[in-house]
């Protein structure tokens, strides 16, 4: 079994970046929101982030508990939005089928490419080739799953986590709780 830390691929928008107009205060109070904008791709999106989920990858990354890479549309513009948000900058998850996706159906949340949801072979390779536990965060993950097997099929490889928050709330409290709890497993030999 490797020995080396969680994989930790995390995607933005939906994730990070909640996408609505206003912060839910059910989720975190209204004092833990963050607004602003971040560049991507030639264009400013407006960004609304909890600052708990913010510290909480932080925390994972400097506590050495998993290797945060960005797996995300944004590809390097993410360290633009690390900067809005004082994150670290994360490398990005090597991914040669996100240009099959500019080439075929841009600008579709979800699309295709001739293997399937263009995000999957890059966890493939994460569990597969590297032998290392994952934790996935994407608000598309139900659907890009569905006809891959679901998590499990990843799971046949190495411990693996997957969460699909709701795009208009991002990370919430039970996610992170569950991240912590899978983190925790892992580092007790699970």
């Amino acid at each position: 079994m490797n020995t080396s830390p969680p994989v930790w691929l995390l995607d933005i928008d939906g994730v990070i970046n909640a996408i609505s107009k206003k912060p839910d205060r059910s989720v975190w109070p209204a004092h833990q929101w963050i607004t602003g904008t971040a560049n991507a791709d030639g264009t400013d999106w407006p960004i609304l982030a909890a600052q708990s989920v913010i510290d909480f990858i932080r925390d994972v990354h400097e506590t050495g508990r998993a290797e945060v890479r960005w797996h995300t549309t944004w590809q390097h513009d993410a360290h633009n939005l690390a900067k809005l948000l004082d994150l670290p900058e994360f490398p990005v998850q090597d991914c040669p089928e996100f240009g099959e996706r500019r080439q075929g159906l841009a600008g579709a949340a979800w699309t295709p490419t001739r293997a399937g949801w263009w995000k999957l072979p890059a966890a493939e390779r994460v569990v597969g080739e590297e032998g290392r536990a994952l934790v996935w965060t994407d608000d598309d993950a139900n659907t890009g799953l569905r006809d891959a097997g679901g998590p499990e099929a990843l799971a046949r490889f190495a411990p693996t986590l997957v969460v699909c928050p709701r795009e208009h709330l991002g990370l919430t409290p039970k996610h992170l709780r569950a991240i912590d709890e899978f983190l925790t497993e892992c580092e007790n030999g699970r």
